[in-house]
């Protein structure tokens, strides 16, 4: 004799109850990592073609393959932001050991570095003098701002030392997940089966294309126009190239015109008095660094999902904007498993509509 309708439906809330306490326990625990387990996904999805290819020539040994290419991540990202939190952490103690007066700041001469720099060093240069003149009441005019300078500079650090954990623990995600990459993908297309049993497997073959395809776009062409903007600047013989270079890598990931760079460096040697070097720099940036990115990034994302690069652009600058850096990759993922969506539920009809039956002149 079965149960009655009303136990059987209090029975199905309960276990209703406990799977919704599961799921948010679970994600309580896994909340602190939850950024570090998207940038792994994405850093091992992007790299698959390249450690399919060193694990091909290491004859098949796919940790230790895994495990050199997790070395070289982390000495190209995590190891640069540690340097700059120790830095930092320097700075902040050499800051906090001098005893600073009059005198200190008189027989103080600012480095040559920061005199060349473009633009801003000759300004540098006179807001010093400028300063001297008036060393004692500038001094007494600085002195409430010491602390806060020094507190800011400890938080800087702080927050270089968190991405930079947050960056290893991505990394040996990302490891981990290329070193076991066949459960891994029986895993993601185990779940993607279960939320569409039809489309499932061509909805996470689409995302990881499109987050490689992304990746390949973004990364690829701020490479390309932060090692031309760097060549522009050393012939030019503009001070801090490969600083500038990389500013310029960081700006073209961001999508921003990397105008930001090369033109003050340009508009810098002009007010030098070197105006042929100043043309050069502005022609090579304008004709070459900007235009570059018009053709190689449509080329680099094409190569991934067959989508509108509309669609991919507008996706890379909302979740940008919305999610941060991570969004450059979380952003067009989004919108191309709904385009998918959207274009599978339009054709539907068309796709299940049934044989034209043949009339009995033609039977």
């Amino acid at each position: 004799m079965s149960a009655p309708k009303s136990i059987q439906r209090f029975e199905t809330y309960i276990q209703l109850a406990i799977v919704v306490t599961l799921i948010y326990a679970c994600f309580r625990v896994f909340a602190p990592f939850i950024g570090a387990i998207v940038w792994g996904a994405i850093i091992a999805i992007s790299l698959w073609p390249l450690y399919r290819r060193l694990r091909h020539r290491l004859g098949e040994r796919g940790g230790l393959a895994a495990t050199l290419l997790g070395l070289a991540l982390a000495s190209l990202l995590v190891m640069p932001l540690i340097m700059l939190g120790i830095s930092v952490v320097d700075g902040v103690n050499w800051l906090m050991d001098q005893n600073f007066n009059v005198e200190t700041f008189r027989n103080y001469e600012l480095p040559a570095w920061l005199l060349g720099l473009p633009l801003v060093g000759t300004k540098i240069a006179q807001a010093w003098q400028n300063m001297l003149l008036h060393l004692s009441e500038t001094l007494q005019q600085i002195t409430p701002f010491l602390k806060e300078a020094v507190l800011w500079l400890v938080k800087k650090s702080t927050g270089a030392g968190m991405a930079a954990v947050q960056f290893l623990i991505a990394i040996i995600v990302a490891m981990i997940l290329l070193a076991k990459q066949q459960s891994s993908t029986d895993f993601a297309m185990r779940f993607a089966r279960r939320i569409s049993p039809l489309r499932g497997e061509y909805l996470a073959d689409t995302a990881q294309k499109t987050i490689r395809g992304v990746s390949a776009g973004v990364m690829g062409t701020a490479f390309v126009q932060a090692a031309l903007t760097a060549i522009g600047l050393i012939v030019a013989g503009v001070p801090a190239a490969a600083a500038l270079g990389f500013a310029t890598f960081l700006i073209a990931i961001v999508q921003l015109p990397t105008l930001f760079i090369w033109a003050p460096a340009a508009f810098w040697l002009y007010q030098s008095g070197d105006s042929f070097a100043a043309s050069g720099l502005a022609l090579w940036g304008l004709l070459v660094v900007n235009t570059i990115d018009n053709f190689l990034k449509p080329y680099l994302i094409s190569q991934g999902a067959d989508l509108p690069l509309s669609l991919i652009f507008i996706g890379v600058i909302g979740g940008l904007l919305a999610w941060g850096f991570v969004g450059l990759f979380i952003g067009p993922t989004i919108l191309a498993i709904a385009y998918t969506l959207l274009q599978d539920w339009l054709y539907q009809q068309e796709n299940e509509a049934p044989a034209e039956t043949p009339n009995k002149d033609q039977a």
